[in-house]
């Protein structure tokens, strides 16, 4: 059935972009890119593609629907691409996406791209990753009094516009990579920045989270920029 679907997708929803990301000391993660435009999208497009609709998505606005559907497709692809089983991804109570026994994943999307990666669970942990847009002025200011401290807000110096909506990204990220083993949602202010590379952040937990992730307990953020300026982030542990 799988392959049916792909084969007949309708004209508005394109075809997955693999991205390979290679990473240090970790797996090369094979990134499942769909772009989309969420004005030529139609709810019909679950039922074609065999893809559950839950209520809460069924009542939310046309872009919502587009940005899940898609969210959830390319999880699909990334699924196959992995060699595991692909089933539909559930949403768990906090929102987080319930892949299938035996793998480990994460979906993002920012109105115009969706994202996904899927890895066999066991050698790790959880991953993360979150595609964020070039911010606007009025965003920017949101995103500082948001996701970094006026002690983050200082490293960042006059590099500030660039750099915070690649902090979110990467603490996006985290919270992905990590809610597994936390299980419960923790703000922002749960990690710090320390150091911005050119690709890589690192920060240091914060907060107690759960036994591994304890105060102190570094992370490695990885991230690049996309050709047409969105930042793409990757936590893997």
């Amino acid at each position: 059935m799988f392959a049916l679907i792909l084969s007949d997708m309708p004209p508005f929803i394109a075809r997955p972009h693999v991205l390979p990301w290679p990473l240090p000391d970790a797996p090369t993660l094979a990134v499942q890119l769909i772009e989309f435009t969420a004005e030529a999208f139609t709810p019909a497009a679950f039922a074609a593609h065999a893809l559950a609709l839950p209520a809460h998505i069924e009542r939310s606005v046309r872009k919502r629907q587009a940005e899940y559907f898609h969210g959830r497709l390319a999880a699909r692809h990334a699924l196959a691409a992995a060699g595991l089983p692909v089933t539909d991804i559930g949403t768990g109570t906090g929102r987080q996406p319930l892949w299938p026994v035996g793998a480990i994943g994460s979906i993002t999307h920012n109105g115009r791209r969706a994202g996904a990666v899927a890895l066999p669970a066991g050698a790790w942990h959880g991953v993360g990753i979150d595609i964020e847009s070039p911010a606007t002025p009025e965003q920017l200011d949101s995103l500082a009094s948001l996701a970094v401290s006026a002690d983050e807000l200082r490293l960042l110096g006059a590099d500030r516009d660039a750099l915070l909506p690649l902090v979110f990204s990467a603490k996006e990220s985290f919270y992905k990579a990590a809610y597994g083993a936390v299980g419960r949602f923790f703000d922002f202010s749960a990690v710090r920045v320390t150091a911005i590379d050119t690709d890589r952040l690192t920060f240091i937990v914060a907060e107690p989270l759960s036994p591994h992730w304890a105060v102190g307990t570094p992370v490695q953020a990885h991230w690049r920029r996309l050709p047409d300026g969105d930042v793409l982030t990757a936590v893997i542990w």
